[in-house]
């Protein structure tokens, strides 16, 4: 590279604000593609939200932001092309920083900082006006999100359904504690407490160039493979290290095959589930603990704690490869499968991804020990998973939030409290656990559909189809309710949105809104049906209610008339299933009044109770003879 090339290179530590104001930056068609999952963009708010905390105080002014501690989020690269500043790497932080900007911007409505935070998505140059990362695929989807207007993300390029699905998430995971009066002080520190560092290249062709080389695994340790080379020199000798190395390599392998980044989340789920004895405490200034360390430098945490994970001479660093990393990488590997693909004994396991909740692994990891078998790891795994489905369930229907930074204090307790318990100890820790809450699932009874809670919603509805399935002797359609395709199910209203229609039980849309957003108004359908009939009137809508799942068939006097394991659910568990109405006549016009809508939503609370009561924790009695 010439020496005068060299010289326009630059790299420059700039804040968030100085990067996005009144920038637009273009995109190559090889980086068009926006493919953060939801774990990436939980796990980048959930770094923000947690460092700034750290640094918040109640009686601060809006000035101290200037002295919090600024958070490093890694180099871009960009190159300068004519009059278009395009960027070569980096594109997936600043969407989402874009995205949660967004969401900043509608939480801050009518004010000052609403003014401060436009030019970072949205601006004008040359007469044109586009968002700051500007490709025209995302225009509409971008649009409806800034407007908070509707958009249907189906049918759309995969780079845009992300867009619009991991926006939704960041409005459901933000801290509902920092919406209110710090909301100003987290939109300041973002902007200018946050970093990045932009390494400038003078053309496309060193852009590149300069990417390729900071993304070359061969130039840069993994803090797994620091991590290795520390176990792997102090284990023996050279046979030794060699045979532990091709395990080591043949496992990472297979984690990365698995899920991106599984070799990391695996090391960092183990030693936090099974070593981890401090975390930084909630004030400002606070020292991390383990937890915290191993988190971001597991590979430095592991070299200064050999103490305490009994690492002293060669043969403790061989057994701790040999037997605990290879055995629990295998049950990570395991665990991996059962969130992707709906594994008898394991099914909570799956339950628990579709939430979208993180913290998941590194608890069964803490229960779960290197010498449990097979089926002893399955029993741990399930109970576990089932305990924190119950705890997740009765904060979604209060109206909770658990983000990571809502609830990894009582996580890290909880992973103290269970950490290498035999099978017979746990369910009785998870059930007084449980009892420790302060609120239950009764918060069903008055539960609403919400901009924030359309997920929960959602799998609310699809476990209790799911559970009157199995215990009819159905096919389990959970998955089906929950992926997206081919026909994806939506959250369907009962009552269409047509307040005239029901002039006579209410004096305002207010009144109607909250009675047609109750969780006993809601049923999932599949899209297309939905897209059809959701405009209907009930006694159109409940004639074809008749073909689909059986939560909404039930709403129809025929669902009753030939199904015996259906009528004996009911009985079994003295649930109020009833039609609406309770017959049909020919030509009947037929209503679903609102005292219908409160009959359902205390029917959903029973099921409910059934599903999610902490005495399914407990072991099976055996029946006497």
């Amino acid at each position: 590279m010439p020496i005068d090339a060299l010289s326009k290179i630059t790299g420059t530590a700039k804040s968030v604000q100085q990067v996005l104001a009144n920038s637009r930056f273009g995109l190559d068609f090889y980086q068009r593609e926006y493919d953060w999952g939801s774990m990436q963009v939980a796990e980048l708010l959930d770094d923000l939200t947690t460092r700034f905390r750290d640094d918040f105080d109640d009686s601060h002014e809006r000035s101290n932001v200037a002295s919090y501690r600024p958070y490093f989020l890694g180099p871009i690269v960009t190159s300068q092309q004519e009059n278009i500043r395009y960027l070569v790497d980096g594109q997936q932080r600043l969407t989402t920083l874009t995205l949660l900007l967004i969401h900043l911007y509608r939480c801050l409505e009518d004010t000052l900082d609403q003014a401060t935070l436009h030019p970072l998505i949205h601006s004008t140059q040359y007469g044109k006006t586009s968002f700051n990362i500007a490709v025209d695929e995302r225009e509409k989807c971008m649009s409806a999100i800034l407007d908070g207007t509707d958009f249907d993300p189906e049918g759309q390029p995969d780079s845009v359904r992300n867009i619009w699905n991991r926006y939704q998430e960041i409005v459901e995971r933000f801290p509902e504690e920092l919406e209110s009066d710090p909301l100003p002080f987290f939109s300041d520190w973002l902007l200018n407490r946050v970093i990045l560092v932009e390494i400038t290249a003078p053309d496309q062709d060193m852009a590149l160039e300069i990417f390729e080389t900071m993304n070359d695994r061969g130039l840069r340790l993994s803090n797994t493979d620091m991590l290795k080379s520390f176990l792997l020199a102090r284990s023996g000798d050279e046979s030794t290290i060699e045979r532990l190395n091709s395990l080591w390599r043949n496992r990472i392998t297979e984690l990365t095959d698995a899920e991106k980044n599984a070799d990391a989340e695996f090391v960092k789920a183990w030693l936090r589930g099974d070593y981890a004895e401090s975390i930084r405490e909630r004030k400002s200034k606070a020292s991390p603990g383990d937890f915290d360390i191993i988190g971001t430098a597991f590979h430095k945490w592991v070299r200064d704690n050999t103490d305490k994970l009994g690492l002293n001479k060669s043969a403790d660093f061989e057994r701790f490869v040999d037997h605990e990393f290879a055995r629990l990488s295998s049950r990570y590997l395991s665990l991996i499968d059962a969130t992707h693909n709906y594994t008898c004994g394991l099914e909570s396991v799956y339950h628990l991804r579709c939430t979208g909740f993180t913290l998941q692994l590194p608890l069964i990891l803490s229960a779960i020990t290197s010498d449990d078998d097979e089926a002893t790891f399955h029993a741990k795994a399930n109970l576990v998973a089932k305990a924190l489905d119950i705890y997740l369930v009765r904060r979604m229907v209060n109206y909770r939030n658990f983000g990571y930074s809502s609830v990894v204090y009582t996580m890290f307790n909880l992973m103290k409290t269970i950490r290498d318990r035999s099978v017979d100890e746990l369910p009785q820790l998870l059930i007084d656990w449980l009892a420790t809450e302060e609120e239950g699932i009764e918060g069903l009874k008055h539960l609403r559909l919400t901009q924030r809670n359309g997920s929960h919603i959602r799998y609310l509805l699809a476990r209790i189809t799911s559970w009157i399935e199995i215990e009819t002797n159905q096919t389990d359609n959970f998955c089906e309710y929950m992926h997206r395709f081919p026909d994806p199910f939506e959250v369907e209203h009962i009552w269409a949105n047509h307040f005239k229609r029901h002039l006579d039980e209410f004096s305002s849309e207010t009144e109607f809104q909250e009675y047609r957003n109750r969780v006993g108004d809601l049923v999932l359908l599949p899209k297309s049906f939905n897209a059809s009939y959701s405009d209907s009137p009930y006694d159109k809508k409940v004639r074809l209610y008749i073909k689909h799942n059986i939560l909404v068939r039930s709403l129809h006097p025929d669902a009753y008339e030939n199904d015996p394991s259906f009528r004996k659910l009911i009985d079994d568990h003295s649930l109020a299933f009833r039609p609406y109405p309770k017959r049909f006549s020919d030509g009947e016009s037929v209503e679903f009044p609102k005292e219908a809508i409160l009959e359902r939503q205390d029917l959903y609370l029973s099921v409910a109770q059934i599903i999610w009561d902490p005495g399914i924790l407990e072991p099976a009695t055996e029946s006497p003879e």
